[in-house]
């Protein structure tokens, strides 16, 4: 039997030192993020400096796999708001052109694969282009990708295949922008973003990241909807790998009832805190109390109006129980540099080796 996946997603413009990476604990490390930039894949410069900063990371990367021969590395093309990618898979030709710039670019960096996160096909949300008939054309995109990966490795006779993933959303509005049970079948793995369900413009509180339904939040959305909402639409379980969240969302005004989940709380005021800071300053600050959902295996720090739900290694563990229980392919996690304590990714390891 396979080990299972546990795959971290570094976030390049937070990562200073290529070593601090605990390689020997991952089997995956997606990089993010490279862009689609007039149809072909670069590392965009968003501030002076980023895309030097980004290519001195990918030529220390390959040192990682001294510690950890068997560590696969992939970069992630994309993100929240990343445009180019209706563009660029819009006709037979431009999908080629994206292919072979995606492939020629991995390749020269060293990556033994490609992440595509394009937020969303079909869907405008993120302020980027989006058509109707993104719905097939990511399909073909993601098939011209898996043919130019297939015939490189050919090319080396490299023993191991090129391997090609994809972060998705994990509610019926992603599905409806996309033909889900083709895409599947084009990727190895199938990354499932069961976080930000209360998104960073929510105007109530509730968990982000929750593994179950709660009582608490009847219409709220859960990781194991999620799951069985993509086994509904052809999605092999073997391919889907849980997602967890290395950080909170928050919401100040939130009403002091009930310890705050479900209370409505004020428009735009939402907040973001990693890790790191949670356990390291919020906790202590001794202004929050911790909550836990029996239901939805899921905790939340409230103050009296200020309401922040997280993962935490009790959250964690629960996810790991599920995923080998339901036989998917592992887990992953956005982001490793949101955990400086290292306990979240000690949790993954141990939980997915039946330890937790």
């Amino acid at each position: 039997m396979s080990k299972p996946v546990l795959l971290a997603y570094v976030a390049s413009n937070r990562l200073s030192d290529v070593q601090v990476i605990p390689a020997e604990k991952l089997t995956h490390l997606c990089l993010a993020f490279a862009q689609v930039v007039d149809g072909e894949v670069v590392f965009a410069e968003h501030e002076p400096g980023d895309a030097a900063h980004r290519e001195a990371i990918c030529r220390a990367l390959p040192a990682l796999k001294t510690r950890n021969p068997g560590l696969q590395t992939l970069l992630s093309i994309g993100g929240w708001s990343a445009d180019g990618f209706s563009d660029a898979a819009l006709t037979a030709a431009s999908r080629a052109r994206f292919a072979r710039s995606a492939v020629e670019f991995m390749h020269a960096r060293g990556f033994d694969g490609i992440d595509m996160d394009w937020e969303y096909p079909s869907n405008d949300m993120a302020s980027i282009k989006a058509r109707p008939e993104d719905r097939q054309n990511f399909t073909l995109m993601l098939r011209e990708l898996r043919r130019e990966l297939t015939a490189l490795a050919a090319r080396e006779q490299r023993n191991a295949p090129y391997l090609l993933t994809a972060a998705v959303g994990v509610e019926q509005f992603y599905l409806d922008g996309v033909e889900m049970a083709a895409v599947a079948a084009e990727l190895d793995l199938v990354n499932m973003m069961t976080y930000d369900l209360y998104n960073g413009w929510a105007v109530k509180a509730g968990h982000h990241s929750p593994l179950y339904a709660s009582r608490r939040d009847p219409q709220g959305w859960s990781a194991t909807d999620g799951i069985e909402l993509f086994v509904r639409a052809g999605v092999p379980v073997e391919k889907m790998v849980l997602g967890g969240a290395f950080y909170g969302r928050g919401l100040h005004g939130v009403a002091n009832v009930d310890g705050g989940h479900g209370q409505p709380g004020t428009p735009k005021s939402n907040t973001s805190h990693s890790y790191t800071s949670i356990v390291n300053e919020l906790i202590p600050s001794g202004r929050y109390t911790r909550y836990w959902d029996a239901d939805a295996k899921a905790p939340w720090l409230f103050d009296g109006e200020h309401y922040i739900s997280y993962d935490d290694p009790e959250s964690l563990a629960w996810k790991c129980r599920y995923a080998r229980a339901r036989g998917l392919a592992g887990v992953f996690f956005w982001e490793l540099m949101e955990d400086a304590t290292g306990e979240l990714l000690d949790t993954l390891v141990k939980g997915m080796a039946g330890q937790g």
